[in-house]
């Protein structure tokens, strides 16, 4: 209020020119404040539609960024209307303002509204005459000065330029997307779940939730709606595991059907989300699809109980582990299962490679789990075909609520057959050379997985001849056999009537005990033994060359023998000089090492010598006396001999630990008259050796003048009675059908 005694220095004209821009100043900020407030709304309706459309945000999400926008808007409205039409202005900030634009006031305009209204007390100290003088001239240059030029347009146009365009944009938006628009304000205004237009639609099979049994494969089937008009290229599937965390896969659609994209989620092992993205379609993440797994009814624990054929003789019966998995089984077993189930059944059945082979009933078994568990028990047999095989064995099994086990626990049945007895067959005694009455010693070994029920021998003239060819001869078993025989076995091929030049093939067979019903028994062959029929004479032959040639090769070894002598002696003749030199040690190693090989030929010799009296005896040629003459004279004088020729190689050994010239000496003579006897004895073998070659060459070509002097009666007796048969035959025969004389 004024000083009563202050005079108002401002004209009227211009207080009313300052209230006028006051009114200016309010109007200018009013209409840039409404303005952006436009803008800022035509932001908020674009800015959310866009999140909203691109995002399909559920109405939790809408409502919060729609509270987000509107608190945008409404900060703007608040800075640029409503804070600054809260700013007072008084006279002397329009007049600073006025002052601003027009210099040539000089502050008196600011001055004037200053001391305007002012008491005396206010103002003490100053002229009020210049006072007066100074508000005077302000009042006179503001009078015609234009206040309102101090209000600047260029910003109401800039705003309401932008604002315009917004609302242009808006306007426009809304009539070419009026669906777009209408649907925003149902989305977002009022929050209604009213769907956005799209160019794709799906839906998955089911919808809703999965319920699974645990372990069993999930199949997904996604489909295009027809009313689609773009058919996606793939589908997004994502899912949120509990173990692994979320996952993205592609999808890619069927081979023939493009609108079908098929996941197939193998064995499900665990609980998890998933829901589908196809082109603009994400309505399925609103409400993803949880799979819910339950357990499948299966057996915790099951034992096996096997009851194998009579004919195999194995242990009876032989209880196993289900947790190996694997049961190796001979055809024909009866199997006995004892399983514990893991909730109420209503039923459980065997099944054999996807076939009925037997029903598992409910019953009271002994180690019984108190509490409501329940065992089952149920029996099958495998069919008694012996033939290698796999089977699968699984149990069909469906709880009390309906739930059917389709991948439950799999056991593989391996069938094993059984095989045909393994038959081995040595000769001894005989060579590949046999006579027509020879005897063959047999060595025959059989091998059977179950049991052993025959052996026998099989011969025949030609090595691809039938049964109805071959002479069969069974070999009695022990009283005890089982799975395992070694039997010795004599073949006298004298009642085959083979003859000189023919080929004799002998098998060894062995039959097991597989019943006739299970396609038994199996038969197992020895690999074939040929031999070559000659008469005994030419066999006879041939033993005497081999002796023959042994009887050289012994001489060689009696040479061999006087040199290890001789090395000998030359080392005794140096030892009795009274030295000991490295001459005198290399002659009793060559001795020694002489003496190893005459060793060797004397075993050869005995060894020869006696499979050849054993090739006389089952060969049936020579007499008893003459193979006791070669044993005893010969062969037995052999192995007496090896023992002179080891103490001979011993006395040689011991030499070399000997330092002492006259012991070197001594042994040296010892030895030397060790060889001398050894030599005499071989010489008296040779002599033996030589004799009984003789006698057995001169009894053989008797034996073959006998045979020909009888094959030459033989055919003397052929003729002569050729002959006699001629002398009683008429010279002419009668015409046919003549009579009488002819003259």
């Amino acid at each position: 209020m004024r000083d009563a005694g202050q005079p108002d220095l401002l004209h009227p004209d211009i207080r009313d020119k300052l209230a006028g821009l006051r009114r200016t100043l309010t109007g200018r900020l009013a209409v840039e404040g409404a303005a952006w407030t436009l803008v800022s709304l035509v932001a908020l309706v674009f800015g959310t539609l866009a999140f909203d459309y691109l995002l399909r945000l559920e109405r939790p999400l809408r409502a919060a960024i729609m509270a987000l926008a509107l608190a945008g808007v409404a900060w703007v409205l608040w800075r640029n209307l409503l804070a600054p039409l809260r700013v007072h202005m008084g006279m002397a900030d329009l007049a600073m303002l006025v002052e601003n634009r027009f210099g040539q006031l000089g502050d008196r305009l600011i001055s004037a509204v200053l001391f305007s209204g002012r008491g005396r007390a206010e103002t003490l100290g100053a002229s009020q005459a210049m006072i007066a003088h100074m508000a005077a001239e302000a009042n006179a240059i503001a009078r015609p000065l234009p206040f309102r030029e101090v209000v600047e347009r260029r910003g109401i146009f800039r705003s309401w330029s932008v604002a315009s365009c917004a609302l242009g944009l808006l306007l426009g938006f809304g009539i070419l997307q009026g669906d777009l628009l209408n649907r925003w304000f149902w989305r977002n205004i009022l929050l209604a779940d009213v769907p956005w237009p799209q160019a794709t639609y799906v839906h998955v099979e089911g919808e809703g939730d999965f319920v699974v049994m645990r372990g069993d494969d999930l199949r997904v089937v996604v489909n295009v709606e027809d009313r689609s008009l773009v058919y996606p290229q793939y589908v997004e599937l994502h899912a949120t595991y509990a173990g692994i965390g979320r996952t993205e896969e592609r999808i890619e659609p069927e081979a023939d059907n493009p609108k079908r994209f098929v996941k197939t989620f193998p064995a499900v092992p665990e609980e998890f989300e998933f829901h589908v993205v196809a082109g603009d379609d994400r309505r399925d993440a609103r409400r993803p699809h949880r799979v819910l797994l339950i357990d499948p009814p299966s057996f915790r624990q099951v034992r096996f109980t096997v009851v194998r054929p009579s004919y195999t003789a194995m242990p009876q019966p032989e209880s196993y582990d289900g947790s190996a998995g694997v049961l190796s089984l001979p055809a024909g077993s009866r199997v006995t299962v004892e399983a514990l189930a893991n909730k109420p059944l209503s039923s459980a059945s065997i099944e054999l490679d996807g076939q009925g082979a037997g029903q598992l009933k409910a019953r009271a078994v002994a180690g019984a789990v108190a509490g409501g568990e329940t065992w089952f028990v149920g029996a099958f047999e495998l069919p008694p075909v012996n033939k290698s095989e796999a089977r699968v064995l699984r149990f069909a099994l469906a709880d009390t609520v309906g739930h059917v086990n389709r991948g439950g626990a799999k056991y593989l049945l391996q069938v094993q057959p059984d095989h045909a007895p393994t038959v081995e067959m040595k000769k001894s005694g005989v060579g590949a050379r046999i006579t027509p009455q020879a005897i063959i010693p047999l060595r025959l070994i059989v091998r059977d997985e179950y049991g052993i029920a025959a052996v026998g021998i099989r011969a025949a003239r030609s090595e691809k001849a039938d049964d109805a060819n071959m002479a069969a001869a069974a070999v009695a078993l022990p009283p005890d056999v089982r799975r395992e025989v070694d039997l010795p076995h004599e073949l006298n091929i004298e009642p085959m009537k083979f003859q000189p030049s023919q080929t004799l093939y002998v098998w060894a067979y062995g039959d097991d005990t597989l019943p006739a019903s299970f396609g038994g028994p199996n038969r197992g062959l020895s690999g074939a033994m040929s031999f070559t029929v000659v008469k005994p004479e030419d066999l006879m032959e041939d033993l005497i060359r081999r002796q023959k040639e042994l009887r050289l090769e012994f001489i060689q070894a009696m040479a061999l023998q006087e040199s290890a002598r001789a090395r000998t002696s030359v080392a005794a003749m140096i030892f009795a000089s009274g030295k000991v030199d490295a001459e005198s040690r290399r002659e009793l190693a060559s001795s020694a090492s002489a003496q190893a090989s005459v060793g060797a030929e004397i075993a050869k010799a005995a060894d020869t010598l006696a499979a050849i009296i054993e090739e006389m005896k089952y060969n049936r040629i020579g007499t008893d006396t003459e193979r006791e003459q070669i044993r005893s004279g010969v062969v037995q004088p052999l192995r007496d001999s090896q023992e002179s020729v080891r103490r001979i190689r011993a006395a040689l050994g011991a030499t070399q630990a000997v330092e002492a010239v006259a012991e070197l000496k001594r042994q040296a003579q010892a030895v030397e008259g060790l060889q001398k006897d050894l030599l005499a004895r071989m010489d008296e073998i040779l002599q033996r050796m030589t004799k009984l070659e003789s006698k057995q060459e001169m009894a053989n070509k008797l034996q073959l003048i006998i045979q020909w002097s009888q094959e030459l009666l033989d055919i003397m007796k052929k003729k002569q009675d050729t002959e006699t048969r001629t002398v009683f035959e008429p010279a002419t025969k009668p015409a046919p059908g003549g009579t009488g004389d002819r003259r």
